[in-house]
């Protein structure tokens, strides 16, 4: 009863890592868009302010704004050499073990100095010092955002190995 309703939250925080990795994927519209005009503009010498610090902002709120997609989905880099041999029982009680002592400690430290950069841009209004000067607390908080998102879906993964520890140990005992 318990595993049904650890399974319910860990598939409700996969939907949440789900549709904002579907709805954050969609910025590589307006990053292409802006490359094209950086690439045609450059071509005519025309002058573009805005188009190079755009990109790099669009790019950088892309790649982490879809980091939970990547970490619900497994595609961020891992180095299995040495567990991909242990039972999947151990595999699950070493993912805990990581999630909780290196994960977690470093998403919440994370979240904490990405919220403070966030609040201090905001606080001032920050803006860069090109001559588009656009406003950098939008960007900049997306920092906390990447933070939260991912440690929404570390819960979902600890839930997940938890959940396979505990199947695991109950079919173990019935086989005994």
């Amino acid at each position: 009863m318990v595993a049904d309703f650890l399974v319910k939250i860990s598939n409700f925080l996969d939907n949440i890592s789900e549709w904002s990795g579907r709805i954050f994927c969609w910025l590589v519209v307006p990053l292409t868009v802006a490359i094209i005009i950086e690439f045609i503009t450059r071509s005519l010498n025309v002058a573009r302010i805005w188009t190079d610090e755009a990109s790099r902002f669009i790019f950088g709120a892309h790649f982490m704004l879809c980091a939970a997609y990547g970490l619900l989905y497994s595609s961020h880099v891992r180095i299995d050499l040495f567990t991909s041999t242990l039972s999947q029982k151990t595999q699950a009680v070493i993912s805990i073990i990581c999630y909780l002592l290196l994960f977690f400690p470093f998403m919440f430290v994370w979240l904490y100095y990405g919220w403070s950069y966030f609040y201090s841009s905001w606080s001032v209004a920050e803006k860069s010092w090109s001559l588009w000067a656009p406003l950098l607390y939008p960007i900049k908080f997306v920092l906390p955002l990447t933070a939260f998102l991912l440690i929404l879906q570390g819960i979902s993964e600890v839930i997940k190995s938890i959940v396979t520890v505990v199947i695991l140990s109950g079919i173990s005992e019935e086989v005994s």
